[in-house]
């Protein structure tokens, strides 16, 4: 049996932050020997903290996972490429790190402690401290993953199942959304529910014949062969009142087809429709693809 990294299935966490970095070097013992110890400091943490359900992924880049992978492990990871024509920019590092709980606190004594293992072998790119609002929703208003799997259906949809020989693996896609506010606010709430695909008020989708085919939901609710391309989203908003904020979008999946395929949705890449939230409230600034293996086999790199 494989298990999971603990930051990909719990719901309902208040709290995040997201590191990505670059090594500074090409030293793989040492990377291997953080990554190692990184496990037992979450258990660390984890007693310290004992009610903030404390949870840890750690993410690898094409680069780097392709020196550590085994044969037919985390194949389908590639580097992220810019898509929409500079609508969506790549931002893709060797290494991510997502920290979970229900607890800022706890959250910021594993990062800090998670930094220091890896030392001078660490270049930090971007870190962003992500909180959950009142009702799950978004700072533009909107309840945010309201389809997301719940339960019991989560863990087929974001892990890699036997007989795999990456079971208990996931891959990752951060992506920050840097959203223009008073924008936002110049538009009605009937027309914010119009972009979006959803009432703002009730959080019903809206019926097919009212649905904007360029709407948020018209992108990104996507079948093939009669089959949702379902994702796990442990997203939540980031940022300050008075200066950048937005959202921090935190996709898991067993697949990385299916986040791509609502990615090329959302940024015009399948049919030419670009998604109305990206020209009236949100702006990406990144974007990366990870693969997270399981807890054993982080535990024996």
């Amino acid at each position: 049996m494989t298990t999971p990294q603990s930051a990909i299935l719990p719901e309902h966490m208040t709290a995040c932050i997201v590191i990505e970095a670059d090594f500074t070097d090409e030293n793989l013992n040492q990377i291997k020997a953080a990554c190692t110890q990184s496990l037992s400091l979450l258990a660390k943490y984890q007693a310290i903290h004992a009610d903030a359900a404390l949870g840890l992924c750690i993410g690898f880049g094409d680069k780097i996972w392709s020196q550590l992978r085994l044969p037919n492990e985390g194949v389908e990871l590639k580097p992220f490429r810019p898509l929409g024509n500079g609508l969506s920019p790549a931002a893709q590092h060797d290494v991510a790190f997502h920290i979970q709980s229900n607890s800022h606190a706890a959250n910021l004594a594993l990062a800090f402690a998670l930094l220091d293992a890896f030392g001078a072998s660490l270049c930090v790119a971007d870190e962003i401290h992500g909180f959950r609002l009142h009702e799950e929703r978004g700072l533009d208003g909107f309840v945010d993953g309201t389809e997301n799997p719940e339960g019991p259906d989560r863990c087929p949809i974001a892990v890699i199942s036997e007989p795999f020989v990456d079971a208990g693996g996931s891959y990752l896609f951060l992506q920050k959304y840097q959203h223009d506010l008073k924008k936002w606010t110049q538009c009605s709430d009937e027309r914010q529910s119009a972009i979006v695909g959803r009432s703002k008020a009730s959080d019903e989708e809206l019926p097919g014949s009212q649905r904007l085919p360029d709407s948020h939901l018209g992108r990104v609710d996507l079948k093939e062969h009669g089959v949702g391309l379902k994702i796990v989203r442990q997203s939540l908003p980031y940022g300050t009142a008075s200066g950048e904020h937005g959202l921090m979008f935190i996709a898991y999946c067993a697949r990385l087809h299916h986040i791509e395929q609502q990615l090329l949705s959302m940024f015009g890449e399948l049919d030419g429709k670009t998604d109305l939230l990206l020209s009236t409230v949100s702006q990406a600034k990144s974007g990366a693809y990870y693969f997270v293996p399981s807890q054993e086999r982080l535990a024996a790199l």
